[in-house]
């Protein structure tokens, strides 16, 4: 494990491969079998966690910035002493986040600011 380094494990930090996944969570895996059978609905079955962390249409789609951003949150889960959120938390959080769009968007938001500050 790595300590949390502010500023720099955010999505496109993870979608560069400056540095190597966890085994743990493998870039190819799917949105949909790291996260559950419930954020299917929303992702589909082929959206992986590496095309998760890449996406660029997340402006004004809080669904799509929850899942980069929860994405990126769970490699930093697993990789980052002191990262704010548990593995388990970023999961459960993300699917709680599905049920709207104001939920998808303010725990987008909580991520987004846990990847980019590790406050």
């Amino acid at each position: 494990f790595k300590s949390c380094s502010c500023g720099s494990m955010w999505p496109l930090f993870w979608s560069s491969g400056a540095e190597q996944w966890p085994n743990i969570v493998p870039q190819e895996a799917a949105v949909s079998k790291v996260f559950g059978s419930r954020s299917m609905d929303k992702y589909g079955p082929r959206l992986t966690l590496l095309e998760a962390t890449m996406r660029t249409d997340d402006v004004g789609s809080p669904f799509v910035k929850l899942v980069k951003h929860g994405s990126a949150a769970l490699i930093n889960a697993y990789t980052r002493t002191g990262f704010p959120f548990d593995s388990w938390e970023v999961k459960a959080l993300l699917l709680e986040a599905l049920v709207s769009e104001d939920a998808a968007a303010a725990q987008a938001e909580r991520f987004q600011q846990a990847n980019e500050s590790c406050v």
